[in-house]
């Protein structure tokens, strides 16, 4: 390989991964990588349209919060909220010291702790049907090969 194949090799990735809160959904795309910033833009931008039904909704803002923190042909997806990662997981979060999330005060408003919450052990409830934690797999479970097919498409080879 001359020269020139070897600074092409430098600037093209193997595999596309997009990670969502430690879960990660790989393909591996090596022979077609002239095509691969498209191909991770047109995954990511799949990926995050494919996840919107699976995501909780109670006014849109988690749903709307979604950004790439390495850019739009980046291996990154997150939504970006304060509670993004507690709904996610899927499990009531708690303050250790007194073993709940919050507490209702004088003004009977529901207020949090603040400091580092843990796992409480408890499952939180999600009110719009077809809705939970863990939306990302769900989303790969249900469209990982299309994702795959689409890819490849998109990157220059068979569907």
């Amino acid at each position: 390989m001359g020269l020139l194949g070897r600074i092409r090799g430098w600037f093209y990735k193997n595999k596309l991964t997009v990670r969502v809160y430690g879960d990660e959904f790989t393909v591996d795309v090596s022979r077609f990588a002239r095509h691969l910033t498209e191909a991770q833009v047109w995954l990511n931008h799949q990926i995050v349209a494919d996840c919107t039904n699976f995501i909780p909704f109670q006014n849109g803002a988690l749903r709307s919060s979604v950004y790439f923190p390495e850019g739009a042909d980046g291996g990154a997806i997150e939504w970006n909220t304060q509670y993004a990662h507690y709904l996610y997981e899927g499990e009531v979060y708690v303050n250790p010291k007194y073993n709940a999330s919050g507490f209702i005060g004088k003004d009977g408003m529901w207020h949090g702790w603040r400091g580092k919450k843990v796992p409480g052990g408890r499952p939180l409830t999600y009110h719009t049907a077809g809705t939970g934690d863990h939306w990302f797999q769900k989303a790969a479970e249900a469209y990982g090969d299309s994702w795959v097919r689409g890819v490849r498409r998109v990157a220059g080879g068979r569907g």
